[in-house]
């Protein structure tokens, strides 16, 4: 669903890694999963950053979007993004 095409061919692992993961820890956070810090360290293994983050921002929110709105959470996109965003920063 993210990663196929031409973004695949577009992106780095890091970045492919990278967006995959912010997006389950949305995903997951928003659905009442507490993951701790496993995200955050699974980032920082594929050398991702707040930078990265930031950059991504735009497809993390609109496919975590997409995975919520078919969980039946429609309103979880701004909710998502607004917790998830400053956790994953200071992990990074």
């Amino acid at each position: 669903m993210l990663h196929r095409a031409e973004r695949r061919t577009a992106t780095t692992k890091i970045v492919r890694e990278t967006e995959a993961e912010a997006i389950a820890f949305v995903v997951g956070k928003t659905i009442g999963l507490d993951a701790g810090r496993v995200s955050a360290d699974y980032i920082h293994l594929y050398h991702g950053n707040a930078a990265l983050l930031a950059e991504s921002l735009e497809v993390i929110q609109r496919t975590s979007a997409v995975i919520l709105s078919a969980l039946g959470t429609p309103t979880a996109e701004a909710e998502a993004a607004q917790e998830a965003e400053p956790e994953l920063a200071k992990a990074s």
